[in-house]
């Protein structure tokens, strides 16, 4: 099969003038597959939340359901008062899961807020937090934080039920939080492989040198996270999965889970 489309994440993404409210119309949604909360983007930048907030996802400085949006504050966001209020640097992409939230900022840089467990907020630490904190770089090659290199900035991110998964605008992929199943791609499985700082993603069954996406005349151009497993698309159109596969989510026809890439057969590429 050629010419593969693929959806950059296994969640409800609505792109369009969608209105939550008469006074709110939204860029984007994004609703985790198996979560309790909503993120909705504005295309000023502005990011708005609602649903459970019993560990802090809706980033409201607060721990309180919201059966209304309410506008999620900056936190370590650069702006004025809310994430995404500066008009220089609007947040561009969200993404949602099980108990923690995911933005991305046009500069690049990510931001993350609710539970962290298993240091899927990525800021070096397992502490929750009811408002954004700024991802750290970890492996990332930038000065302090993901995507703090403008030559290589973080383009998409997308969150499964306990880690996170960026793209990087070389190709390559970060992730963090839990590899109880291999979901991060680097060659760990276990409780005790948690990270809470960015790992970046082995190659596996990518045909590049060390890394996915390192190829640069094959990078990965977007990325997608499921409950336990992780999954991206290169530019020849293959598809590569890693993590829990004891139902066949990773597509090799096998229920094997893996710790590095596998790839998808029959789709894209030369399968």
């Amino acid at each position: 099969m050629t010419g593969f489309t693929f959806l950059r994440r296994t969640v409800v993404l609505v792109a369009a003038a969608l209105t939550l409210s008469q006074s709110l119309k939204a860029q984007s949604l994004s609703q985790g597959a198996s979560t309790f909360h909503i993120l909705g983007l504005q295309a000023n930048g502005l990011v708005y939340a609602w649903g459970h907030g019993n560990q802090g996802q809706l980033g409201n400085d607060d721990n309180d359901n919201s059966s209304t949006p309410v506008k999620v504050v900056k936190g370590e966001y650069s702006g004025t008062t809310y994430l995404g209020d500066d008009t220089d640097n609007k947040i561009t992409e969200v993404a949602v899961a099980y108990y923690h939230s995911i933005a991305l900022a046009s500069d690049g840089t990510v931001y993350a807020f609710g539970y962290n467990a298993n240091g899927r907020l990525g800021n070096n630490s397992t502490s929750s937090s009811d408002t954004p904190v700024k991802v750290v770089n970890g492996e990332y090659s930038g000065t302090s934080y993901l995507g703090d290199n403008s030559s290589n900035k973080i383009i998409s991110v997308a969150a499964g039920r306990n880690h996170s998964v960026a793209l990087a605008a070389d190709g390559t992929v970060y992730t963090w939080g839990s590899s109880d199943y291999g979901q991060l791609g680097n060659n760990s499985t276990g409780t005790s492989s948690d990270e809470s700082t960015p790992v970046k993603v082995l190659k596996g069954a990518y045909s590049g040198t060390t890394y996915l996406g390192d190829d640069s005349d094959n990078k990965i151009t977007a990325v997608t996270a499921g409950y336990f497993h992780s999954a991206s698309v290169a530019t020849d159109g293959t598809v590569y999965a890693w993590g829990r596969n004891d139902e066949g989510e990773l597509g090799n026809s096998s229920t094997t889970d893996s710790s590095t890439p596998v790839k998808v057969t029959g789709v894209g590429g030369s399968g």
